[in-house]
């Protein structure tokens, strides 16, 4: 199978499964062209090669790097005929995954709560502002725009 066809196959872009190949994540087996507009071998695609892209694809959507994917790989060409040597390394990457996943999770809630807090702050400065038409915005500092409607408070 040709790259075209393993392109369309598995929804990659060409370049992305050269640049794979570049990464040591796959490497297809190369036969003699036949025209002489080629590089002189083509990539030859076989079943064990599209099932790797079909892992590092669905790895790389995940989001592991290619370290961590080639260090699943690596477990796998060398483990047993079965494959089964490298299920331990996988479950380790998406446990460290998951963590990440969670502290990043916990990151943005404590985001969400600071741009709520900031909206509501801004919110009662318009407020404040609607209820005296004459006073001159300027006496709001800029900083008062995105200062935590509790730290607001603190001053």
């Amino acid at each position: 199978m040709k790259i075209s066809d393993v392109a369309k196959r598995l929804g990659l872009n060409p370049k992305t499964i050269r640049f794979y190949e570049d990464q040591g994540l796959i490497a297809p087996k190369r036969a003699d062209s036949e025209s002489w507009f080629s590089a002189g071998k083509n990539r030859v695609f076989g079943q064990e090669d599209l099932s790797r892209l079909d892992f590092v694809k669905k790895a790389r959507e995940l989001d592991f790097s290619i370290k961590e994917i080639q260090s699943v790989l690596d477990f796998y060409d060398q483990g047993p005929a079965c494959g089964c040597g490298s299920r331990n390394k996988v479950d380790e990457l998406l446990e460290r995954k998951l963590v990440e996943v969670r502290q990043l999770k916990q990151s943005l809630q404590g985001l969400e709560k600071k741009l709520i807090d900031i909206r509501a702050n801004n919110a009662a400065i318009a407020s404040r502002m609607a209820k005296n038409p004459n006073e001159p915005e300027g006496e709001f500092l800029i900083a008062d725009y995105i200062l935590p409607a509790s730290n607001k408070s603190e001053k």
